[in-house]
């Protein structure tokens, strides 16, 4: 849920008639536009925003008891326990629901591990008797896994939340609104391939200077995103270092892992051989990977094989396969011809080429109407079939089916490919119709669909006699259903 859509949820919570408090939570990514949605919110119902630093719990008291103070036109306030300061901010719903945002929530867990058994006993019977009113606390924090394990197992405040929105990067769509009206979408495809859909990276992180046209890419790209100068170039291990769940625990396990999964090891076979390690001792580096939000685990939707993995976000996926590798050939030559003479290929293959296959898929869906794609499509991802002996990859498969019946009993609704840069041939549309005939007779009224930025006559000629075959080019892919 992005920014856009994180809005009528937070309303929801923050209207919410409950005559006690209660309690949200909202967190995701870094840079995607939390802080500024509740900060805005806050403001608007004269409510309370506080955002805490690393720093440590004497710090934070003295710090959040000024910043009360000061909402309150007291004066400073001082607190000597985290049990005097949320009982202080539960009071400030006494005349109604009012929002009451503690952000970076993740800081002041770090410095007092106690605060969330704090916070339990306080919105707790006993709590709630003292305290009155009708705060709505939120915590937010960018250490998604953290802040997910707030909730779960034995945690304290399980069962406490009425809210719990977890925001994302902008998609493909949203992120090329970003660069202004009648950008192009070539364009836009690009720089979502580049940075994403973070707004924090079209804005601050690049001096707000965007790319004008096509021309000016090439420029943007090298001065914004490739100089060591940059801000962005040193985003994604910073990030990383940041979230201390990753932090804590083999950090360089966890780079080697992202890494091999931008440069093609998508399977944990694959990893393991690229890393000379056993499956079992990369899982639960895996496992915390996506739980921190950087790793994404798609189990294939028609076919009972081990699931694959892809990087969570474009920039990523653009560090780890151009910036990382390449860092000292950066470092020591002009970054314009470095990526003009050496890394421009490699970006199509390891970069565009994966996240327009992402792309295509984000689209079937959550833009495809069931016309489009032959039906509801219940379960969506890539595949592979073996045509004429040799294994072929999928990138778009959706089918229809109970979610608790075996992949392989499944029907198959569409599927296609995504060619990033290329004019699709026949000869393509003559594979994908092998690949359709291979998987069965469940397959058999599967619709196709070939995504590019341009087709050969041929092919617009066959999609114009036929209603088994979807075209999406890039305008459509922006704009049309």
């Amino acid at each position: 849920m992005d920014q856009l859509s994180a809005r009528l949820p937070l309303e929801t919570f923050l209207e919410s008639g409950v005559d006690r408090p209660t309690l949200g939570l909202v967190y995701g990514r870094r840079r995607i536009g939390k802080s500024t949605l509740l900060e805005g919110v806050a403001r608007e119902r004269r409510g309370f925003y506080w955002e805490a630093t690393r720093s440590e719990a004497a710090v934070h008291l003295a710090r959040l008891g000024e910043a009360v103070g000061a909402h309150l036109r007291v004066g400073k306030l001082s607190f000597d326990s985290w049990e005097e300061a949320i009982g202080q901010l539960l009071r400030l719903g006494d005349r109604g629901p009012v929002p009451v945002v503690l952000d970076e929530f993740s800081y002041l867990l770090e410095a007092f591990p106690p605060l969330d058994s704090v916070l339990a006993a306080a919105l707790g019977p006993g709590g709630r008797r003292q305290a009155g009113g009708q705060v709505r606390l939120v915590l937010c924090g960018s250490a998604i896994a953290l802040m997910k394990l707030l909730t779960v197992g034995e945690a304290p405040l399980r069962g406490r939340a009425g809210m719990e929105l977890v925001m994302q990067p902008f998609d493909f769509r949203a992120a090329g609104g970003l660069l202004g009206r009648g950008a192009p979408a070539e364009l836009a495809l690009r720089v979502f391939s580049t940075i994403g859909g973070v707004v924090g990276y079209y804005t601050d992180m690049v001096d707000h200077d965007l790319p004008r046209d096509l021309a000016d890419f090439d420029r943007w790209v090298a001065a914004r995103v490739l100089s060591p100068a940059a801000t962005l170039h040193h985003e994604a291990t910073t990030v990383l270092a940041e979230d201390p769940t990753l932090s804590q625990a083999s950090p360089a396990l966890h780079n080697a892992i992202l890494g091999a999964i931008a440069s093609g090891a998508v399977t944990a076979g694959r990893l393991s051989n690229r890393l000379r390690r056993p499956v079992s001792n990369l899982d639960p580096a895996l496992k915390r990977l996506a739980a921190a939000g950087f790793v994404n685990r798609h189990d294939d939707p028609v076919r009972a094989q081990r699931p694959v993995y892809s990087l969570n976000d474009p920039f990523l996926q653009f560090h780890y396969a151009i910036l990382e590798p390449h860092a000292a050939l950066l470092r020591d030559r002009d970054p314009h011809k470095t990526w003009r003479d050496h890394l421009l290929a490699t970006f199509d293959s390891r970069v565009r080429g994966p996240v327009f296959e992402a792309m295509a898929r984000s689209w079937v869906r959550r833009h495809a109407d069931p016309e489009t794609t032959g039906g509801p499509v219940d379960h969506l991802g890539a595949s592979t079939v073996v045509v004429d002996g040799t294994e072929h990859e999928l990138d778009v498969v959706a089918a229809t089916g109970d979610p608790a019946a075996p992949p392989s009993e499944r029907s198959v609704l569409c599927l296609g490919e995504a060619k990033a840069g290329q004019t699709v041939q026949m000869s393509q549309l003559r594979q994908l119709e092998r690949a359709r005939a291979a998987l069965g007779v469940r397959a058999s009224r599967a619709k196709l669909m070939l995504f590019a930025p341009a087709f050969s006559r041929d092919v617009l000629a066959e999609a114009g006699r036929r209603g088994d075959l979807e075209l999406i080019d890039l305008e459509r892919l922006y704009g049309g259903k």
